[in-house]
Parts: C-alpha cells; structure tokens; sequence
C-alpha cells in the first residue's frame, strides 16, 4: 500500500509538470488580457504601456519570480518623437519589466521579449496580439515552468517597452545593464509566437557564438518533430535580441506561417490568435533546456 501509494504521488507530480508546461489556457488568458480594451493597444495613449506593465508585474509576482531592480521596472524616456503609429512624443517614460529566478550558478540564460505595441490611432485600437502579447505570454509561461524547481542556471525575464519606436527599450538596458551580460549563456527573444504551421524561424543563427546552440534546438525538433521545420537567419535589427548580440549570444525565434490575426493591424486580436502549435513550440524550448550545457 505505501509503495502504490508512493507511486501514485510520483506520478501525480510528473502529471502536474508535465500538463502546467504544456498547457496553452494559461498563454490564452494573458494574450486576451493584453489585447482588451483597457490596455489601449500597450501604447502612449491614457499610459495603456504602464498599465500593461503592472499587469505584467503581477504575472511574474504570482509566478515566484524576482525582481532585479525596485519594484521590477527599469525606467527609460523616449528620445524621438513619432509622427504615425506607436505615436509618442519625446521625453514620454515607460519601463521595461526585469527579473529572475536563481539557479544553482550565477551563469544566465535570459529570455525576452516586448510587451508594448501600437497604442490607437484615433478610435482605432491595434490590440496586438500577434505583435506580441503572444511573445510576453510565452515568456511569463517560461517562467511558471523554470520556477517549477531551480535549476542549474539562473533565468532571466526581460519584457521590454519601446521596441515598436525602434527597440528603445532594449537598447536602454543594454546601455543600462542590470545584468553581468558577460555571465550570459544565451539569450532567447521570443517576438511573433502565434500561428506557426510551416514552423520557426531563428535569427541571428549562423554566429559563431550562437550556431551550436540552433544546432543542438535542430537536432531535438528533427527527432521529434515539434516544428514543421527550423529555418536559419543571419542576424538583423528586427526584434530586441539585436543590442544584445554584440554582447552575449543571442537568438530571435519568430513562428513561420498562420493562423493568427494580422500584422499591426486592427485586426491582430485574441480571437485571431492560432495556438495550435503553441504546446508544441513550448515543449521543444523545455527540451532545448533540459539539454543544454
């Protein structure tokens, strides 16, 4: 009796695991939450880019995961002014959201992403789900799974603002580093996560420091066919793993093809959002984990 009983709780824990990484309602709830209307498109407009970060916030908080600087945001201001969508003027402050879950070395993997998106143009609201509440909610549901047990490594959570007026955000922090970025293993950008039917792209692939780690991410998938394929890109200033990329090996990792809603676009919302592949995509970067050294 004590030994089925032992047995049951063993796997009743591996079930809870297994299903909590796996489960896409958790993504779903978060890119409804960040498309509503109470978000303002993650935009200037009535600061719907602030109270998209508090939520976020909230979400690392409820997830175990801590700050790495007061209260999780790293403030930066807007240095340009922008005539067409995401509006803002010059000297407008918004924040990125920075934390971390300790492992077991004071070595890094850092995952990112950006948050804010177009705002409103008028009545006109551009949800951003695609672009990319899709990718902040990959991120937060990372950082459910990783807190799960510590790991070997230190995880850190960057979720930036500015990236639609030129990856403001990101290029602050690298400037402003809250982190040793020379501690950095790898740094994952995750930007365009709905859809995925002809499978990922990864940016940045071919760098010496980056190419055996998209080898290792490819010989998992071609084993077990988490993806449709794993495209390769050199690197561009596309997303905001591209200031980082001078200082630690860094990737981009967008899906390939739909379903999902558009591209800044009114019509980039949560119902259009396709999450079939998402389970998937998740369990090949859990197994990428798992392997990596």
């Amino acid at each position: 009796m004590v030994r089925s009983s032992w047995f049951l709780t063993a796997f009743l824990v591996l079930f809870t695991v297994f299903g909590y990484a796996q489960d896409s309602t958790y993504a779903r709830r978060i890119i409804r939450d960040l498309t509503s209307d109470e978000m303002f498109g993650r935009g200037m407009q009535n600061r719907g880019d602030s109270v998209a970060a508090q939520y976020i916030r909230a979400e690392f908080q409820a997830n175990g995961v801590k700050p790495l600087c007061k209260n999780f945001f790293q403030y930066f201001r807007f240095p340009n002014t922008t005539s067409r969508p995401p509006f803002v003027r010059a000297g407008y402050r918004s924040q990125n959201i920075c934390g971390y879950i300790p492992g077991d070395v004071d070595t890094m993997i850092v995952f990112t992403a950006h948050y804010d998106h177009l705002g409103m143009s008028g009545d006109t609201l551009f949800p951003g789900a695609h672009d990319n509440a899709s990718g902040t909610a990959a991120i937060l549901d990372l950082a459910r799974m990783t807190n799960l047990q510590r790991g070997h490594y230190t995880y850190v959570f960057l979720i930036f603002g500015g990236e639609e007026a030129g990856l403001v955000g990101s290029r602050y922090f690298v400037e402003h580093p809250l982190v040793n970025l020379s501690k950095v293993k790898l740094l994952i950008n995750i930007d365009l996560f709905c859809g995925g039917d002809e499978g990922l792209m990864v940016v940045n692939a071919n760098d010496r420091s980056t190419i055996a780690c998209v080898d290792l991410l490819q010989r998992i998938n071609d084993e077990r066919g988490y993806a449709e394929k794993i495209g390769r890109r050199d690197n561009a200033p596309n997303s905001d793993h591209y200031f980082f990329s001078d200082e630690c090996p860094s990737i981009f990792i967008y899906t390939l093809g739909g379903p999902y809603g558009g591209y800044h676009s009114p019509t980039d919302t949560c119902d259009g959002c396709g999450l079939g592949n998402y389970m998937n995509f998740m369990s090949l970067l859990r197994v990428f984990l798992e392997h990596f050294d």
